[in-house]
């Protein structure tokens, strides 16, 4: 989407949405500077326009940090501020913090645990066991056996049983999030979700929350509803810093620099859920 603003009383633009970031962090512009796109009635100003609501907000946060790191080190005045160098000696730009901070990937491995978690316990609790092949069976003749198992009865209702532990998660991941702020896989990669103002949020945002990824963020766990969430989700978050839900209830999720001890982590969280699922079926 593209962007045209009123600076100086001339109509500029087109411009991107994180030229607009730019922008308002520079202060060429305010949150009060009138902006048009197409499709829209008539020119708002910028922090009346839902598509730039995020940026607002995110240099807002900026702007705040800033002022705070600044007044820290104005109390010590041996430790003087210096720019990042290009080569060559120019001053480089550095990217905001809100961009280099969303660690799309990480949020997605925190997600796919917390699924694998879910899986692991049904697969413990239902009466179930993986199709072996045998020792003188051929691949067709094995694929044809997995098609009548897949088409059991046996198998519908286990299907039935992960559909309703995968909506029974949503709810007991909202609880986690009221009162922890975060969930497992969250946890082992140092995510956690906060309101704007830093505090965890209520029953009622983190249930929202939770709900709204299920239907948009995930797809209910269905391909292709699935794929389809997870790629717009990660454009709409490498574009504005915020995936659409934590925007609309007013949410932000940190993610720290995964350090090498906390990937060992991970990496052993992973391989144990491997692990206990191999046991169900060896």
């Amino acid at each position: 989407m593209e962007f045209y603003l009123s600076i100086d009383g001339d109509k500029k633009g087109p411009f991107t949405l994180l030229k607009v970031g730019s922008l308002l962090e520079d202060a060429t512009v305010t949150p009060d500077t009138l902006a048009w796109h197409k499709g829209q009635e008539g020119w708002l100003p910028i922090r009346e326009v839902p598509a730039l609501e995020s940026m607002v907000e995110a240099v807002k946060r900026e702007k705040e940090v800033a002022e705070a790191a600044e007044a820290d080190a104005n109390e010590i005045p041996d430790l003087p501020k210096q720019p990042t160098l290009a080569p060559g000696g120019q001053t480089q730009a550095v990217a905001p913090s809100f961009i280099r901070q969303v660690r799309p990937f990480t949020r997605f491995w925190a997600r796919m645990f917390d699924c694998m978690l879910v899986m692991t316990l049904v697969y413990f609790f239902v009466d179930t066991s993986f199709l072996m092949p045998r020792g003188d069976e051929s691949m067709a003749d094995w694929l044809v056996r997995y098609q009548e198992q897949i088409a059991s009865e046996e198998a519908m209702a286990i299907a039935s049983t992960i559909v309703r532990a995968f909506v029974g998660w949503h709810f007991l991941e909202a609880a986690m999030l009221y009162l922890w702020g975060t969930t497992p896989g969250k946890a082992i990669l140092g995510i956690r979700v906060r309101t704007l103002e830093g505090e965890r949020p209520s029953p009622l945002r983190a249930l929202g929350r939770s709900l709204y990824v299920y239907l948009m963020g995930v797809g209910f766990y269905l391909f292709p509803f699935m794929l389809i969430g997870l790629t717009f989700s990660f454009f709409r978050l490498m574009a504005t810093g915020q995936c659409l839900w934590d925007q609309h209830l007013k949410l932000e999720s940190s993610a720290e620099r995964l350090s090498p001890v906390r990937i060992v982590l991970v990496i052993f969280a992973f391989f144990a859920l491997v692990m206990l699922q191999s046991l169900k079926f060896s």
